[in-house]
């Protein structure tokens, strides 16, 4: 049996809730967005794609190796973007700051365990988001640049990182809904 799966830390609930508020300002564009649901908000570090789901221990072995001696760090959720761009957004995201390069480091561990199990380092450099929506019908929008300016410098909060989550992803009618398959604490 074949899992759909990726490697991702998940924020604590309030502040899933917290950058989802976003959501009500972008209703009044009528633009054609596909929500991603607060409790399904994380930051992807690494997708797997379809694994066999007798490889889940050795990719929960892998993650473990990556984080032994990582401590607990701290993320800032602040500001909004799009990629590609604002003119032709594709994804609506919230960015993460990691002033203490933690994050960074784990991301470099976890790039130099992956690959044995078969699963090639990402080619573009981390860009540490949560993805809050995506664009269905991508067409251009002179209203999303002010808004996006309006929450250049917000704070939506911190967030203690202290553990590494392997989820499955279940695609739906809906949208993707993800189960926790293991979890790797971090150092405290």
């Amino acid at each position: 049996m074949m899992l759909r799966a990726f490697i991702a830390l998940t924020p604590p609930a309030t502040l899933q809730h917290t950058v989802a508020e976003v959501r009500e300002v972008f209703q009044r564009l009528h633009l054609p967005w596909r929500w991603v649901t607060p409790e399904q908000i994380h930051l992807t570090l690494k997708f797997l794609g379809n694994v066999p789901v007798e490889q889940v221990t050795t990719i929960a072995q892998a993650m473990a190796c990556a984080a032994q001696g990582q401590p607990m760090f701290t993320l800032r959720a602040q500001s909004l973007g799009c990629f590609p761009h604002a003119s032709r957004p594709r994804v609506l995201w919230v960015g993460l700051a990691d002033p203490g390069q933690a994050l960074a480091h784990l991301y470099e561990r976890l790039s130099a365990v992956l690959p044995p199990l078969g699963f090639p380092p990402e080619e573009r450099p981390l860009h540490p988001h949560l993805t809050l929506a995506r664009v269905q019908n991508v067409r251009p929008s002179n209203e999303l640049w002010p808004i996006l300016q309006a929450f250049h410098n917000r704070h939506f909060g911190d967030f203690s990182v202290t553990h590494l989550d392997l989820l499955q992803s279940q695609l739906q009618q809906g949208g993707a809904r993800y189960a926790l398959l293991h979890s790797v604490g971090l150092q405290s």
